[in-house]
């Protein structure tokens, strides 16, 4: 396996955003495996790195990105530096970048055929972008469901409008993140675009959800509702949340023991798959 750090696409504002590439010998004509994290992430956030090397391990390429308007730059990949940039963010940009992306791997790289694998946000956009033909297989962990409900409703709606941002708190790290109103503007003016029930009811390629049994964050059914609409398989993890018991940071080297089971079931299912690509 050679594994490629750091390096840059051009997406959504035509803004720069890093990304890594694990690659293995000879795999040109395999499917690559693309990941996309999910709200307040990045592409080194807790186990992903982990998840790479377990995907590449098993033979096949994986790439993994920084949607561009996480906050994060080129600079300071870990950190929330760009608060405008965030602020004016949101699922459409996400969207886009993923597009973005799968182009990039293929004129940059040579790959044709992509597997998705999202996390939270990031699994309502593999759904979303999943009706491009190059992709040929979905895994979605904790996905959401519905893009419409999670924007502010009622009075906080109003005064967002008014004011033209509300704030965040990330738990974390403490920083407010602020969300312009652009975001909600984006969306209504592609609202067939991004709503997720559409999208996964057009797909007709194999879909796998996987959502822990005590999420609280996306609950259960937001799962269960996209493995529904898409005819794909679902997932019930026992006795784990929203990150399958990963973290940010994760300082050990190896994964939690609930997140490798994902990781393996992942890979055991692409594997399995007789003749997918």
């Amino acid at each position: 396996m050679k594994k490629y750090t750091n390096l840059i696409y051009q997406g959504s504002d035509n803004r720069s955003s890093l990304y890594d590439l694990f690659l293995v010998d000879d795999s040109k004509d395999q499917a690559l495996v693309v990941f996309i994290h999910g709200y307040t992430g990045y592409k080194d956030w807790g186990c992903w790195n982990l998840m790479g090397d377990a995907i590449a391990n098993n033979g096949y390429s994986f790439a993994k990105f920084t949607i561009t308007h996480s906050a994060t730059t080129v600079e300071h990949s870990t950190e929330f530096v760009d608060l405008e940039a965030f602020g004016n963010g949101g699922y459409l940009k996400e969207l886009r970048d993923l597009q973005y992306f799968l182009d990039h791997l293929e004129k940059t790289h040579g790959f044709k055929k992509f597997i998705l694998v999202g996390h939270s946000r990031g699994g309502g956009a593999v759904i979303l972008g999943g009706n491009d033909e190059r992709v040929k297989q979905i895994h979605c962990l904790a996905p959401i469901s519905d893009i419409a409900a999670r924007f502010p409703k009622g009075e906080k709606m109003e005064e967002w409008k008014k004011t033209g941002v509300y704030f965040h708190k990330n738990s974390r790290t403490g920083t407010e993140l602020p969300h312009y109103f652009c975001q909600y503007e984006d969306f209504l003016a592609h609202q067939e675009e991004l709503t997720i029930e559409i999208a996964a009811k057009k797909l007709q390629k194999p879909v796998f959800v996987y959502h822990g049994s005590d999420d609280t964050s996306v609950e259960p059914w937001e799962g269960k509702l996209v493995a529904e609409w898409t005819n794909g398989t679902y997932y019930n993890i026992e006795g784990t949340a929203h990150t399958f018991d990963t973290k940010e940071p994760w300082t050990e080297n190896k994964m939690p023991e609930t997140f490798a089971k994902v990781v393996q079931m992942i890979v055991t299912t692409i594997s399995n798959q007789i003749n997918p690509f």
